[in-house]
């Protein structure tokens, strides 16, 4: 009983990776469809949050505030609040520098164009230094607190969503339901085996 076990409990933990891939696929392609669509003015009356993944045009007027997040060899994207017109902020990425810069930007008034991303990005096991305007992690809690506003939690991205690769999760679904499949082939013939030696 105990060798059924440790056969089938590795299988069905293959086969159920397999359909958590699929789901991850249908769920990239849906972002993917939105990625798709036109361009969405933004009115202060749209909840913004109903436009996850779209390419927007929202107006607003663009802090003299830059946070920069760490983006590996690349250096910092910059990220500054923009103040909508219902009165909330809403951070911008205005694209990547490769060193933080010094010189004092101004406030303007614009017409943001870019990818709404509204599905938060928070890691408890790495603390953002603060002091050093340095970002690892986006909470728009702990910057609303830093910078004294209250910020909404879709950031506007004008660069970076490109890469989705929905397929990669068709490749990894096959993988792992290849992989059950032949943990069951190997239980099979170590059925068949027993059997004809018990024979």
């Amino acid at each position: 009983m105990l060798k059924k076990i440790l056969f089938i409990l590795p299988c069905l933990l293959l086969f159920s990776l397999g359909f958590w891939q699929l789901s991850r696929l249908s769920w990239k392609k849906n972002i993917v469809k939105n990625m798709n669509l036109p361009t969405a003015q933004i009115s202060f009356n749209n909840s913004l949050e109903d436009f996850n993944y779209r390419h927007i045009a929202i107006d607003g007027i663009l802090s003299n505030i830059e946070l920069y997040v760490f983006a590996g060899q690349r250096g910092y994207y910059v990220l500054s609040p923009m103040l909508l017109a219902d009165g909330h902020y809403m951070l911008v990425n205005k694209g990547i520098v490769s060193k933080k810069r010094t010189e004092e930007v101004k406030i303007t008034k614009v017409t943001a164009n870019g990818i709404l991303y509204c599905d938060g990005n928070k890691n408890w096991f790495i603390k953002n230094d603060i002091d050093a305007n340095t970002w690892f992690t986006l909470s728009a809690e702990e910057i609303s607190n830093e910078l004294g506003i209250e910020l909404n939690k879709c950031i506007l991205w004008q660069e970076g969503f490109d890469t989705i690769k929905p397929m990669k999760h068709l490749e990894y679904a096959i993988t792992w339901f290849a992989l059950s499949l032949i943990w069951l082939v190997m239980y099979v013939k170590m059925l068949f085996k027993n059997r004809s030696a018990e024979n």
